[in-house]
């Protein structure tokens, strides 16, 4: 087994909740148990001469997680994750959350997350278009920082080890969405985020809430629908005006000021203005931002001549391969 110095100092900062979940569903069965997983998918990385990846525990258990424990599984995502990142380095290069455009684009509210969790645990991104410029889009400069935005914030609540074992719902909020968007949206970069949320980032996507959706975007679901996973097509929901039953998805209590009935009295989880400007804070704690200067510096990545090299038939997993 290859092991690191932190291995042994790694505590779980999952709630009782999160312990039963990362039991039941993901296989955690113990501290054993996710320690030997762990290095062992190390082991296997570290001896891979064509792909070069962060190392450190907690980085590696995400990967274990999101695939139920399956060493295969695991192997395959982490490989798919850093050739993603490699192919694409215009979205996941020389990320800095404190980059003043990147800050300016997380404030149009296009995606943004609570501190607090839904009623199953999980995490909510809301996403908002309302106060979102389309003109970035017309050009590729403006949408790759789009999409470095989207991928840095998923990054960030990859982070969290609660999100990691229940999942993230998406709440999509079209207000405002004209059809302005169908003449700069770009299906081959959409194709390539799908790609990348289906088969590379080490979450999981538990629901998919779209609400006051206009009927071009059906257009647009049925370009990029062939390159979905039934498993996506099963989790998106369409609400046309009404928030009832994400509501009863979901729970009030996590939902922006913004989106509460008037008569509400309950708690929330603010206007969504502070929420975004806690977002960019949590963002910018040195520790993440860190690791995101470091994960983002191409250091990391996989040889695509070498990895060609050395390829051959992956070994069999010791574990049932159960992807969620």
């Amino acid at each position: 087994m290859a092991v690191e110095p932190g291995d042994a100092k790694f505590v779980s900062k999952l709630d009782e909740a999160g312990k039963k979940n990362a039991k039941d569903e993901l296989h955690e069965l113990n501290d054993k148990d996710r320690e030997s997983a762990v290095q062992a998918l190390r082991k296997w990385l570290l001896e891979q001469k064509w792909l070069k990846s962060i190392t450190d525990f907690e980085f590696l258990l995400r990967f274990i997680r999101t695939r139920k424990y399956s060493q295969l599984g695991a192997r395959e995502t982490l490989e798919n994750y850093w050739t993603n990142r490699t192919n694409v380095p215009e979205w996941f290069e020389n990320v800095d959350p404190a980059d003043e455009k990147i800050c300016k684009m997380i404030r149009t509210g296009m995606m943004y997350c609570p501190k607090g969790y839904d009623r199953h645990g999980r995490r909510v991104i809301f996403g908002y278009m309302d106060n979102f410029d389309i003109s970035l889009l017309k050009t590729k400069e403006g949408q790759d920082l789009m999409y470095k935005t989207c991928c840095l914030i998923c990054d960030w609540l990859a982070y969290d080890e609660n999100a990691q074992v229940n999942g993230v719902v998406f709440v999509s909020d079209y207000t405002g969405l004209s059809m302005e968007f169908m003449k700069v949206w770009n299906p081959e970069a959409e194709k390539k985020l799908l790609a990348y949320f289906q088969k590379s980032l080490p979450m999981r996507f538990k629901a998919f809430h779209m609400y006051k959706m206009p009927v071009f975007v059906d257009a647009l679901f049925a370009i990029i629908s062939p390159f979905m996973s039934q498993k996506f097509k099963d989790r998106m929901h369409s609400h046309g005006q009404s928030l009832v039953k994400i509501y009863e998805d979901l729970g009030m209590e996590v939902f922006p000021d913004e989106y509460l009935p008037d008569d509400y009295n309950g708690p929330s989880a603010g206007k969504r203005e502070d929420i975004i400007e806690q977002n960019i804070r949590d963002m910018n704690q040195p520790e993440f931002r860190k690791y995101m200067l470091d994960m983002s510096s191409g250091k990391y990545k996989v040889d695509i001549a070498k990895r060609k090299a050395a390829d051959k038939p992956p070994e069999a997993s010791f574990r049932k391969l159960n992807v969620d």
